[in-house]
């Protein structure tokens, strides 16, 4: 069982008493990663006092010099939670597991670490404080198409249909969220659900931008995908403005646009003054390959990146989401377009010799 630990971070910036009379503690999961690490850097300029929690094992390598707290514990393990939830105003959950050996796996990190940490709030943080979630658009699931609207966009109102295991996860973690949240009534929540997010820092899509920078487009066959995105940039807007003007309830988030990989990938190409060519791979082959991807990762104890999960969710056609609600009820705006966030993110790859 973890023993929660909390110190403030080596090479902390400024004086420990000018910390501390910043206004506002909050807690961080997943604050090491890719989109959480963006969320702290903003937290900390907005003169929030912030609390990570994270095990002893955790790369440290986007927070360096950031003035934080550390807070170790595991949300698999609820007895871990008490210390780090202890007189937060908020939290921000951006943590969870988005590649797992087992659907068990998935489940007990997104489903049933969000209650662990929903009840830790419950119990632990400042009456009146308010919980951010990050799902995920898979929690709601793919858009579904019938005759009078062959090209469906998803909203809050649509019944979910997850079609993988992350998926279904996510949603179980939303479902204990209101719950809690309902059961106690010390917490409001809001849950976020973005499409594919990008930025940089991003290791998901790198693959992607080094097969195209090659000069290959690899494309699904046999399906014409739909899809939107969200800069990273504009999550962390969106998860901060929800959490300061009082927002209640579930919200679709994106840059307000629709993509084919065509369109994404011949903006790529160009801006890195790429020639491609596209290869339109087999949904045999891609299960193929993703099956052998499995098998290894089996046997190293270290979960695929391309599973065959991952290929259901690159063959469904619909995945479409606004952010009209978000917009109308707390004046959500995104600030990126693709191309300018596409130009910055390259530009952040090259810079770091990402490609």
């Amino acid at each position: 069982m973890s023993i929660p630990d909390t110190r403030i971070t080596p090479g902390a910036t400024g004086k420990q008493d000018d910390l501390f009379a910043k206004p506002g503690r909050v807690l961080v999961t997943g604050g090491t990663g890719f989109v959480g690490s963006h969320l702290v850097e903003r937290l900390v300029q907005r003169g929030w006092r912030v609390r990570l929690l994270l095990r002893k094992s955790s790369s440290l390598r986007w927070l360096e010099g950031q003035p934080v707290e550390y807070a170790y514990g595991d949300i698999r393990d609820k007895a871990s939670l008490a210390g780090a939830c202890v007189g937060v105003r908020g939290v921000f959950h951006f943590g969870g597991l988005t590649r797992a050996l087992s659907s068990s796996e998935f489940m007990e990190a997104n489903a049933q670490g969000t209650r662990n940490l929903a009840e830790a709030v419950a119990e632990r943080a400042v009456p009146g404080a308010f919980f951010v979630y990050c799902s995920s658009m898979a929690a709601g699931g793919p858009g579904i198409p019938v005759e009078r609207d062959p090209a469906p966009v998803r909203t809050e109102g649509d019944p979910p249909t997850p079609v993988t295991p992350y998926g279904r996860s996510k949603l179980q973690g939303e479902i204990a969220l209101r719950e809690v949240a309902d059961a106690h009534t010390r917490f409001r929540y809001v849950i976020l659900r973005p499409p594919v997010v990008y930025g940089p820092r991003d290791e998901g899509l790198i693959v992607l931008f080094r097969w195209i920078h090659h000069g290959i487009l690899p494309m699904p066959r046999g399906t014409t995908t739909r899809f939107s995105l969200i800069h990273v940039e504009d999550l962390v807007d969106a998860a901060l403005k929800a959490a300061e003007v009082g927002a209640r309830g579930t919200y679709y988030v994106s840059d307000g646009d629709e993509y084919s990989w065509n369109e994404v990938g011949e903006l790529a190409a160009q801006l890195m003054a790429a020639q491609v060519r596209t290869v339109r791979v087999s949904h045999f082959a891609a299960k193929l390959v993703a099956s052998l991807g499995e098998a290894w990762g089996a046997i190293a104890r270290n979960p695929a990146v391309f599973s065959r999960a991952k290929v259901e969710d690159l063959w469904q056609a619909h995945w479409v989401c606004l952010p009209e609600k978000a917009r109308r009820e707390w004046g959500f705006a995104p600030r990126y377009s693709l191309a300018r966030g596409l130009e910055g993110t390259l530009n952040w790859y090259r810079l770091n010799r990402w490609l």
